[in-house]
């Protein structure tokens, strides 16, 4: 029974490997050849280490930004269990020179909601390291906590939600349990009314190493099985950014 139920989940992989080779840059090549464990994780902290700059910032490969490749790269080896290390360290150093005197980060011309999002998501991956100061994690507490307020997930609304459970999920916060319950709310709603497709919502379970979220009643077998049948014709999955 155990490899009857492998089965579509390999024969999807063997799907969305021929849309990732056929699509994917090197560096996202050597990620997925990892990710599966076909590897072991030299080859790409070669690569990695090779993309990064001396201020520990990774120059762009698919992003418009140093910021932007640098917290892709910071997800890839989170992803791989991989945060203890020294180019994620140097790179932390890097995200922790960007953060602002209120306590977030930003980039040119980011809005209010953008500015939120972007520290939302660095905040989490910095408090998944061992190399974020205590002092920098607690003001970007303060950043998030100062800018909340449940109207800002009601929509629902994707990038908020994202960013408060990323966060909140890995920092002590006064405003944890509220948030984190709308967003839970707020999340499934999204998901349940067809505005956030199934990698969307699994996204926020995995960056936060979740099984449940408080509010959500989605779990991860319906999830998993919502994901294998919306891969696409090519093999890929998701809009967007798909590779």
């Amino acid at each position: 029974m155990k490899s009857e139920a492998l089965d579509p989940i390999s024969s999807a992989v063997t799907r969305a490997e021929a849309f990732v080779l056929g699509e994917a840059g090197p560096l996202e090549q050597a990620f997925w050849q990892t990710l599966l464990r076909r590897q072991d994780a030299r080859p790409l902290l070669a690569a990695l280490d090779a993309q990064q700059r001396e201020d520990g910032g990774f120059r762009p490969w698919r992003d418009a930004t140093a910021l932007a490749a640098t917290l892709r790269g910071l997800t890839w080896l989170d992803a791989l269990g991989l945060l203890d290390h020294p180019i994620p360290e140097r790179a932390v150093g890097y995200l922790l020179a960007q953060q602002q005197a209120d306590g977030g980060w930003t980039e040119p011309a980011a809005s209010e909601a953008r500015r939120i999002a972007l520290s939302g998501e660095v905040t989490g991956l910095l408090a998944k390291t061992p190399f974020a100061r205590a002092s920098s994690l607690r003001r970007a507490e303060g950043f998030l906590a100062d800018r909340w307020a449940v109207e800002r997930v009601q929509g629902p609304s994707y990038e908020p939600i994202l960013s408060y459970v990323h966060a909140l999920v890995h920092l002590h916060s006064e405003i944890a349990d509220e948030a984190l319950q709308w967003c839970g709310r707020e999340l499934e709603r999204g998901y349940r009314e067809g505005r956030f497709d199934a990698v969307r919502t699994a996204r926020i379970f995995t960056l936060c190493d979740a099984r449940a979220l408080p509010g959500a009643r989605v779990d991860s077998r319906e999830l998993r099985a919502a994901i294998l049948s919306g891969q696409a014709d090519d093999g890929g999955f998701g809009s967007g950014e798909r590779v």
